[in-house]
């Protein structure tokens, strides 16, 4: 009776033990199960935060680059800025000059106008006392200058212009050799004649039927009739000559009046 107690109680213990390792095994199980949930738990929050770290150095590493990049661009706008200083410096300067110039031109202008004046002025006292060669043609460019001088829309320049292509005109004169055609009051008589005008050396004429030949008198500025049996035939070959009808290397007589009152040559 008492050694099956002491196996019940025997069975009973190892029972108890028993079930006092299983219990002890579930609990460590358990245990170790929230470790290791928890170590992934960490790992994952780890791993999140890796990936966290990682995009703030992308972000970082992008803000470098654009930084960089703004310092290369703020550079490259100091360079640019230098520049356009000193091209809007340089833009200054030339404004300044030409405001300088525009004050000298207008001057220039204003000396030029009374000028140019003096000069029209100058150029018809001359045409009135010159030889009375084309004196039409002449007389006519002298008024076309004068309607320029006071020609609001006509400018210094073209002014100025006008009047030394008149000078020009009037100087180139002097070496003319040329035969033209005009109306001449003879004796009393309208004749036509034609001119032969020698620079400003001789002015010139014969009648068409080559009997009345004469030429101009620049102390008594008058033309005077000169000797048709000496002149008539040199007369009528220096005309065909200076139209071109003649040799132009032909030595001829002419009637070219002396400075002296009453002599000729």
């Amino acid at each position: 009776m008492i050694k099956h107690r002491v196996r019940t109680v025997v069975l009973s213990a190892f029972v108890a033990a028993g079930s006092l390792s299983i219990g002890t095994a579930a609990i460590g199980q358990t245990a170790l199960s929230d470790i290791l949930d928890e170590g992934i738990s960490a790992n994952v929050i780890a791993q999140e935060s890796q990936e966290r770290v990682d995009a703030i150095v992308d972000d970082t590493d992008k803000i470098i680059t654009e930084y960089k990049n703004v310092l290369k661009t703020v550079d490259g706008l100091k360079v640019y800025n230098a520049q356009m200083d000193r091209s809007v410096e340089r833009q200054m300067q030339a404004m300044e000059e030409l405001t300088e110039n525009i004050k000298n031109v207008t001057n220039i202008k204003r000396q030029v106008e009374p000028l140019l004046v003096r000069m029209v002025d100058g150029l018809e006292q001359f045409i009135n006392n010159d030889i009375p060669f084309q004196m039409e043609t002449r007389l006519a460019g002298l008024d076309r200058v004068k309607d320029l001088m006071t020609d609001p829309d006509v400018d210094a320049s073209e002014r100025f212009r006008s009047v030394f292509e008149l000078y020009q005109i009037e100087s180139d004169y002097g070496g003319v050799f040329q035969s033209y055609q005009q109306t001449m009051d003879i004796n009393g008589v309208e004749r036509f004649v034609d001119m032969l005008m020698v620079g400003r050396v001789a002015l010139l004429y014969q009648t068409t039927d080559g009997l009345v030949s004469g030429a101009y008198n620049k102390e008594t500025r008058a033309f005077e009739v000169v000797d048709e049996a000496t002149y008539q035939r040199s007369m009528s070959i220096a005309i065909r000559m200076a139209n071109g009808k003649a040799p132009q290397n032909t030595l001829l007589l002419l009637p070219i009046i002396a400075p002296t009152k009453g002599t000729a040559q």
